[in-house]
């Protein structure tokens, strides 16, 4: 089933009955600099955020430095000689200097050497050489190493939290869908291909919304694959039984489209030589794990799973996309997406492939344009309560876990 037959009907909202009904008054959330503090606080810098993938650091002495305004530090992930993978401040413990400045993203080295006086560390952290050692205390010198962050892994995906005692391990924090994707994401079938990143002047959870619900799509995607079923005059709709509310994350499987639509040139190249673009019901395979297309809907033509608090996955049979969002303010935040492309068996998948990749991308390019414009009203005051259908019970489960997350934060400081 992928519509609902009847416009009357409200299944999610009577399902997920601990929701509020009714308007969500969104103001504070969005245009507050008070509230983004709060945010920054709760959920950013004492919760788990993902930082990378584990197929990044390949090799011992491999390492990624990520610095994000949201964090409000420097943060370097490297692999040791045992092939374990450490996450560190990146900052020697001398006197406060990051030890890869900011031109070093990633590289490969055996020692990390600081550049204000010299002090060495290897991959575990531990300092191996201070230059004119005989000058300090050995008692001062002793037991000094970088200063560890917690992390730990799911599915190759690398998370740190940068609370000292996290109030939950990864696992839990995870949930309900900790086993759900196993295997899904292997670093064999799908390879790295491009990344897609711009600073925007957006409020994060904005582009959150319309991640999570296909209401818009025939609006805001018209000439893309959601919104060109025209023949037919059809609309899209998520079936009820394609949405997932967890504790913290959600889900949503979005079907093909109903009714015909025009094929673009590449996609009727592609279609002539025996190859299917990502969104096309026959790529959608039957051998995926439990947790993508839950409801095991035939016209299945992707997943979206967003986990708190802001990783958005887009999952299809022969691609993945890992959104990250990291606001700097209430109104501005940097934006990434990193897409794996699982590998064309011929000359034909290869096209088909490389227009779902120009899709995608126009797709999130639209996403965030209303985003922004979204933002630049809203913050205006003009318009302070949301009214959400059935359809956008996920947007409104969404500001319901943010908000949670922020009060108690607020409450237990």
């Amino acid at each position: 089933m992928s519509s609902v037959e009847s416009i009357d009907e409200r299944p999610l909202t009577d399902r997920y009955q601990n929701l509020s009904r009714g308007p969500v008054n969104v103001h504070e959330a969005v245009s507050s600099p008070d509230y983004f503090i709060a945010e920054r606080e709760a959920i950013f810098k004492n919760g788990w955020v993902m930082v990378g993938r584990v197929s990044e650091l390949p090799n011992p002495g491999d390492f990624i430095v990520k610095s994000y305004e949201t964090l409000e530090t420097s943060i370097l992930v490297v692999r040791n000689k045992k092939g374990e993978v450490n996450a560190f401040h990146n900052v020697c413990v001398h006197r406060g200097m990051t030890l890869c400045g900011k031109g070093e993203k990633k590289g490969c080295k055996k020692y990390f050497a600081c550049p204000f006086h010299g002090w060495v560390y290897d991959a575990d952290g531990q300092l191996v050489d201070v230059p004119d050692r005989q000058f300090f205390d050995d008692q001062d010198l002793k037991n000094l190493t970088l200063k560890k962050i917690t992390m730990d892994i799911w599915e190759g995906f690398i998370f740190i939290n940068l609370s000292p005692q996290p109030s939950e391990s990864l696992k839990e924090y995870m949930g309900e869908i900790f086993d759900q994707y196993q295997g899904y994401f292997d670093d064999e079938k799908f390879k790295f291909v491009n990344r897609y990143s711009m600073k925007t002047k957006m409020n994060w959870k904005f582009y959150l919304d319309s991640s999570i619900e296909a209401y818009h799509a025939a609006v805001v995607h018209l000439q893309n694959n959601t919104g060109q079923n025209k023949k037919s005059n059809t609309v899209l709709h998520v079936a009820p039984e394609a949405v997932r509310l967890f504790r913290k994350h959600r889900t949503i499987g979005v079907p093909s489209g109903l009714g015909e639509r025009e094929l673009s040139p590449v996609e009727g190249l592609s279609f002539q030589y025996g190859a299917t673009t990502p969104y096309d019901v026959q790529a959608g395979g039957s051998d995926m794990p439990p947790g993508i297309n839950a409801n095991k809907d035939p016209g299945w033509a992707f997943d979206i799973l967003e986990i708190v608090p802001n990783i958005v996955l887009f999952i299809s049979a022969p691609l993945y996309a890992v959104i990250s969002l990291w606001p700097s303010s209430e109104k501005e935040c940097l934006y990434e997406a990193d897409v794996y492309m699982s590998k064309p068996g011929d000359a034909a998948a290869r096209v088909a492939l490389e227009y779902g990749l120009l899709s995608l991308r126009d797709v999130l390019r639209e996403d965030i344009n209303t985003a922004e414009g979204i933002t630049t009203m809203t913050s205006a005051g003009a318009l302070k309560n949301y009214v959400f259908s059935d359809q956008e019970i996920a947007v409104r489960h969404s500001y319901a876990v943010i908000d949670e997350m922020v009060q108690n934060w607020l409450a237990n400081r």
